[in-house]
């Protein structure tokens, strides 16, 4: 029985590796998710803006025919004024040509505040469009290193399996499935240390008896509380990689 819970605690040790790598693997993952993420984001803002120029150039041009047609408009209101030798018409003229003066004022200055922002929109598309080509140097730069970290990763976790599947063909098929269950209902952990009297998994303390047994190793002892396998580790032993996670 103690072969067998040695090939269990190295089973437990063969799945910590596998379980870091793969870890290592989903934060690489995640970050160039991130990454994406925000380089789709400012991708976004980068086309509002532009939206918002060419709707911003759109009115410019608009209000520039409407102005030269004021302007027009004006100089005609004028030479009629010029010509107009009634004082009642010349009054109505007048007050014309002030609505003509003061809507050609109201269009220049509708005019500059387009052309304001126009610009603003310009520089700010600049701006943006160049941290977006350097986030986009650093995505790719992130991509091309991360696929050569990740096939690494691959590899390694491929080899780790093949140790893994060497250690299970010294051990019941039943034995393994079992370990398996708890392995993906104990977050990783089915093999654990007792140590003090407890359990290291759980933090439950146990049976002196059951303690006893797991200090001889006759038997394979399981934690009533979590189901975990249980193997001896003196007070005195630093916590091996096996038996520091909790419940």
């Amino acid at each position: 029985m103690r072969v067998t819970i040695e090939a269990l605690t190295e089973l437990q040790r063969v799945d910590d590796e596998i379980r870091g790598h793969k870890l290592q693997r989903d934060e690489l993952a995640a970050n160039l998710t991130r990454l994406q993420a925000i380089l789709d984001r400012m991708q976004e803002e980068l086309q509002e803006k532009q939206d918002k120029l060419a709707e911003a150039s759109h009115f410019y041009n608009e209000k520039q025919i409407e102005l030269r047609t004021d302007g027009d408009r004006l100089a005609k209101a004028k030479v009629k004024l010029a010509n107009v030798t009634r004082t009642k018409e010349y009054a109505a003229m007048q007050r014309e040509l002030d609505n003509l003066r003061r809507k050609y004022s109201d269009d220049e200055q509708e005019l500059k505040r387009l052309d304001g922002a126009i610009e603003e929109y310009e520089t700010s598309i600049r701006d943006q469009a160049a941290k977006l080509a350097e986030l986009q140097d650093e995505v790719t730069r992130e991509e091309n290193s991360s696929a050569d970290r990740l096939g690494q990763l691959d590899g390694e976790i491929e080899r780790i399996a093949e140790r893994k599947e060497a250690i299970r063909e010294r051990l019941e098929d039943a034995l393994c499935a079992r370990y398996e269950r708890i392995l993906g209902r104990r977050e990783g952990k089915a093999v654990v240390a007792a140590r003090g009297g407890k359990c290291t998994g759980c933090q439950m303390r146990l049976p002196p008896q059951q303690f006893i047994m797991v200090q001889r190793g006759q038997t394979l002892e399981v934690c009533a509380s979590c189901q975990r396998f249980l193997f001896f580790a003196a007070l005195e032993e630093e916590p091996s990689s096996v038996s520091a996670e909790s419940s």
